[in-house]
């Protein structure tokens, strides 16, 4: 979010060399959080469900019981499996941005500071954005109703 937000803003109002250069160095030192998110997220999303009094069991996701109406609550049965999908796509969209910015800054031959971006990357990153928005949509969903 903050990138969009607020790093690309600033980025587009200098020269394109910069812009490369503020970009990749930002992705480069902050990359380890955006993952690092991602793996608390997971993990805290299974404690949330084994912890928590909840309307379904660990054992429910993985036998498929969890998207079945007819074991769970029905509204579960629908919010759970958008959620669970859009989570993998957002991953799948963040491993495809920084896999093509790293090959993309391996093939220049100058600084891998001004290697020119990746088109899909960049649209990949876009859409992994909008999607964690929708991800969090759909969670408060599943909590609240």
């Amino acid at each position: 979010m903050y990138t969009a937000a607020v790093a690309v803003p600033f980025a587009v109002t200098h020269e394109a060399a910069e812009r490369q250069r503020i970009l990749r160095g930002l992705g480069r030192r902050f990359r380890w959080i955006g993952w690092s998110s991602i793996v608390i997220l997971f993990v805290t999303g299974l404690g949330n469900l084994i912890l928590r009094l909840s309307p379904i069991h660990l054992r429910q996701l993985f036998n498929g019981e969890a998207f079945d109406a007819n074991k769970v609550d029905g509204f579960i049965a629908v919010w759970l499996p958008w959620k669970l999908a859009l989570v993998v796509i957002m991953i799948a969209l963040m491993a495809f941005h920084d896999v093509t910015s790293i090959r993309a800054a391996r093939r220049h031959e100058g600084s891998a500071d001004t290697a020119p971006g990746s088109r899909a990357g960049s649209m990949a990153a876009a859409w992994a954005t909008l999607i964690a928005i929708a991800v969090l949509y759909v969670s408060v969903r599943l909590v609240r109703g």
